[in-house]
């Protein structure tokens, strides 16, 4: 009787530590969204989601007839172990977010916007959101840097006269109203929103970035926009889309893409 009861606390201790495991893993889940941003890893947290919703079944909709009621609290030790496990739980799903998390404490101490509108899924919903205003996805050109985006829109499809729309921290604002400067010289100048691989941007500029410390030894600074429009043609800017930017310095800093995100490339000067 005595080994089976051994045998009982065992398991529940077991199965407490699996629990506690989870809990950490949706806690640190949680820790790195918040911190990191979007596209942070969430396998970690789905993982733990599924242990504390398979403890909520067990518990509470199975409820076991057979429960051998617990002789007490799990002691000091018990408490530490529990505590280190969280600690695991939540060190398993940060640990995946930490350069972002890093990169996002450095920009405040840098006074910098947090939430990095190059990032996929805050482009994208910039994106939607100046399609939706303009009601279609023709464009002349779209500029982004790390705290807004900027689209020049055609009031119409292959209409002439634009609109500049510029979306930040998740408000929509209208500029550049009666500035002739802005509106094209051709129709042709447009293109859509659906040609370009949004998504492969920042990992371009990512490994520019690492190109440019690695022969400099130093970070990029000041502001850097990257320009999403049609390459120079027969007319202006007719040929086609290209993503542009550069970072400060000489000219052999500035790098072109190809709009699905191949071809990546330094200007050689």
């Amino acid at each position: 009787m005595r080994q089976h009861t051994g045998m009982n606390r065992f398991l529940r201790a077991l199965w407490t530590a699996v629990v506690v495991l989870g809990v950490g893993l949706v806690i640190g889940g949680m820790v790195a969204q918040l911190g990191g941003g979007t596209g942070v890893d969430h396998r970690p947290a789905l993982v733990g989601m599924a242990l504390v919703a398979v403890w909520i079944v067990v518990r509470v909709v199975a409820r076991p007839a057979r429960d051998v009621p617990e002789a007490g609290g799990p002691g000091r030790a018990g408490v530490v172990g529990y505590v280190l496990v969280l600690v695991l739980g939540v060190t398993v799903a940060v640990y995946p977010a930490r350069e972002a998390i890093g990169d996002r404490v450095q920009a405040i101490g840098d006074n910098e916007p947090s939430f990095d509108m190059r990032e996929p899924e805050a482009l994208e919903a910039a994106l939607a959101a100046f399609s939706e205003r303009a009601g279609h996805r023709q464009v002349v050109e779209v500029t982004l840097n790390r705290s807004m985006v900027w689209a020049r829109m055609p009031i119409e499809p292959g209409e002439l006269l634009v609109r500049v729309w510029g979306y930040q921290d998740g408000d929509l604002t209208e500029a550049g109203r009666g500035n002739d400067a802005i509106h094209p010289t051709s129709a042709d100048e447009q293109f859509s929103l659906d040609e370009v691989a949004w998504d492969q941007i920042l990992p371009a500029w990512n490994r520019a970035r690492a190109e440019f410390v690695a022969e400099t030894g130093e970070e990029p600074t000041g502001a850097i926009e990257i320009y999403v429009r049609r390459t120079r043609g027969d007319e202006p800017r007719t040929g086609p889309v290209q993503v542009h930017f550069s970072f400060p310095g000489a000219a052999r800093w500035r790098y072109s893409m190809n709009a699905d995100g191949s071809g990546l490339t330094r200007e050689q000067r």
